[in-house]
């Protein structure tokens, strides 16, 4: 008989996974072993594929947080400094260090590891579950809001940006490399101003309808005892053998 893991996933408490989401993201960001935090990326991978998300769309979420993590691993190969990797080769690769080499494998884990993390929670609790578990764990009413207000205008400020964007390249904006430094700068000024429109008349609105300083927060679902001790279970294995396979690692070397 197939198991519906997303809907077991429902029956977790809210609090729970969130939780688990935190302590992932903790234990893969001061993993000294690059394994630690490979290890989580296979397993959040893992559990996005059994709650039905294909490989494509994993692949596709991990878009925007690779740049940023390509971006900090190419530096850190190039600034840091140690025993070279490459010993008898001309520069660039001459420059290349060992140390480098392990300190950008580990940033790249590291970021990725933690991209998918969120990924995971974002597809297994809804918003308004998150802000449930936040409540619960006692954050403040005002960062809860924020939050809230924040990934409420997330899709209106991804509309500007795609539309900005769209707008300087039918223009040829981008055709040659001056003008699209000039075109990028023009494309976040036209983001920060509907910014700063849409917030606005977005507290306007809010005022209209009755807002009085505190957004709603839905109460959390029941949940199942023996759905949560299942879910702990799990989350405890997988952040144990992920931290058992870094010392193993560490240890083999």
């Amino acid at each position: 008989m197939r198991i519906d893991l997303a809907a077991r996933l429902r029956d977790v408490d809210p609090r729970l996974r969130l939780g688990a989401a935190v302590a992932a993201c903790c234990v893969a960001a001061g993993a000294r072993s690059v394994t630690t935090p490979a290890a989580l990326l296979l397993a959040a991978c893992a559990a996005l594929r059994l709650q039905g998300m294909t490989a494509g769309a994993i692949l596709r979420a991990f878009a925007p947080p690779a740049w940023i993590g390509g971006i900090a691993a190419a530096l850190a190969l190039l600034l840091t400094r140690g025993e070279p990797l490459f010993p008898d080769a001309a520069f660039p690769l001459g420059a290349l260090t060992r140390e480098g080499a392990r300190a950008a494998a580990a940033i790249g884990a590291r970021v990725l590891a933690a991209a998918a993390v969120l990924r995971w929670l974002a597809h297994s609790a809804a918003p308004a579950e998150i802000d449930a578990a936040l409540a619960g764990l006692g954050a403040p009413a005002a960062l809860v809001e924020l939050l809230a207000l924040a990934r409420r205008f997330a899709g209106v400020l991804q509309r500007a940006a795609d539309s900005a964007w769209s707008a300087a390249a039918l223009r040829g904006g981008f055709a040659r490399p001056v003008a699209a430094a000039r075109s990028a700068g023009a494309v976040a000024g036209v983001v920060a101003l509907r910014t700063l429109e849409r917030s606005e008349q977005a507290a306007v609105a809010m005022q209209l309808r009755g807002y009085r300083g505190q957004l709603p927060v839905a109460a959390p679902r029941p949940s199942a005892p023996a759905a949560n001790l299942a879910f702990t279970a799990a989350a405890l294995a997988a952040l144990t053998l992920s931290v058992a396979a870094g010392i193993g690692a560490g240890a083999a070397r």
